[in-house]
């Protein structure tokens, strides 16, 4: 991920992200964690989603919240 600019102070803000576990969600769970945020992210698929947790919990030591879940 490329190093972002400091939009907004989301230290401590909560933050739910669709589709999160990959792609541009992936990248926005990513962020927002960075900034401080408390991150929720939901996906359908458990495999990058674990993944992404696991990273973003090695590299800021706290982890964000995933829920596999399909919305239609």
């Amino acid at each position: 991920m490329m190093p972002s600019a400091r939009f907004a102070d989301l230290q401590g803000a909560s933050v739910l992200i669709t589709g999160g576990g990959s792609g541009i969600g992936a990248a926005l769970t990513e962020g927002f964690a960075r900034q401080g945020a408390k991150v929720a992210f939901i996906d359908i698929a458990d495999g990058p989603s674990l993944a992404l947790a696991d990273r973003i919990e090695k590299d800021l030591g706290r982890r964000p919240l995933y829920l596999k879940t399909d919305i239609r």
